[in-house]
């Protein structure tokens, strides 16, 4: 996943009032505000189209067979909702295969989920050190590049995060040729944990890689629908694990340890590169936000009236 953390929320309100200010050049009520983000989702999700059954990913390598109860959405549509629903940056949305979302999950609440794929293209990885791998010792290693990480994020104007640990730990089936893990995240600017769960596929020519995005309030939720998102995901013929050939295929520059700290860009530019790539739904800050937003946006607004 190669995500930044959503866009601040003032952001986003500050935005939808820019082109049409309150009446009178008054700041906007709080309930105005409140109105105006409300409408935004809801244009965002009224406009997305799910489908259900198979669904072919874009690039021919794999396919998805959807459980009931499970929708699919195209990179189109998912874009949609990881940028205009949940703040991210249109650059980090553009090599989506799509979303997952499960049934009676509105995208637009506080408390949903939803899972984004996508496929690294970075060659056959070899689970040969499946049973060496010291767990602990990577999340010490993935907490002091969180905390690097920081300096960037404080620069460009993103809060702050804190792994604060496993959500659940890794493990790796073999016969599936599955790693699961699900890491604990705290934004500065958010009293409640992001749950990223990542569920890493193994193909020929790379991983496909199904992230789950939820509140911590969620976790017990999505680790239950673990065995559906996995038997969901289906490689294609000549694209799967045992397709691989020695002589002629590519092998990824980084094991199984090397997919859980973050995969070619932590092997070439060093581990603390795609820390960035944390996953949140700018929606799930709306309702605890409201009220700081709105003060924020009289103090702006406020500031413009004095000019």
């Amino acid at each position: 996943m190669r995500f930044l953390p959503a866009l601040p929320l003032l952001f986003l309100t500050t935005a939808l009032f820019a082109q049409e200010p309150a009446a009178g050049g008054k700041e906007p009520s709080e309930a105005e505000v409140k109105a105006a983000i409300e409408e935004h989702m809801s244009k965002v999700i009224g406009n997305v189209k799910y489908q259900e059954g198979s669904a072919e990913l874009p690039g021919g390598v794999a396919h998805l067979e959807l459980p009931k109860g499970y929708r699919y959405l195209n990179p189109k549509d998912a874009k949609k909702v990881i940028v205009d629903l949940w703040g991210n940056p249109p650059e980090k949305a553009s090599d989506l295969l799509g979303m997952v979302v499960p049934a009676g999950e509105d995208l637009s609440t506080p408390d949903s989920w939803a899972i984004v794929v996508t496929f690294d293209d970075d060659g056959y990885i070899s689970d040969k050190d499946a049973d060496k791998i010291d767990y602990n010792d990577l999340l010490s290693q993935l907490k002091e590049g969180t905390r690097e990480s920081n300096k960037q994020r404080t620069s460009s104007g993103y809060p702050t995060i804190e792994l604060k640990g496993w959500a659940v730990p890794p493990r790796y089936d073999k016969d599936k040729k599955v790693l699961y893990w699900a890491k604990n995240i705290q934004f500065a600017d958010s009293s409640e944990g992001t749950l990223n769960y990542d569920v890493r596929v193994l193909g020929r020519r790379g991983v496909l890689s199904l992230n789950g995005v939820a509140s911590m309030s969620r976790v017990s939720d999505v680790e239950k629908a673990t065995p559906a998102i996995v038997s969901m995901a289906k490689f294609n013929d000549g694209h799967r694990y045992a397709d691989f050939n020695e002589s002629t295929d590519k092998k990824a520059e980084y094991s199984l340890a090397g997919l859980v700290l973050g995969g070619v860009v932590a092997s070439k530019l060093g581990l603390f590169a795609k820390l960035g790539s944390i996953l949140v739904a700018a929606k799930k800050l709306v309702i605890v936000a409201i009220a700081a937003v709105a003060a924020g946006l009289k103090k702006l607004f406020g500031r413009k009236s004095q000019a």
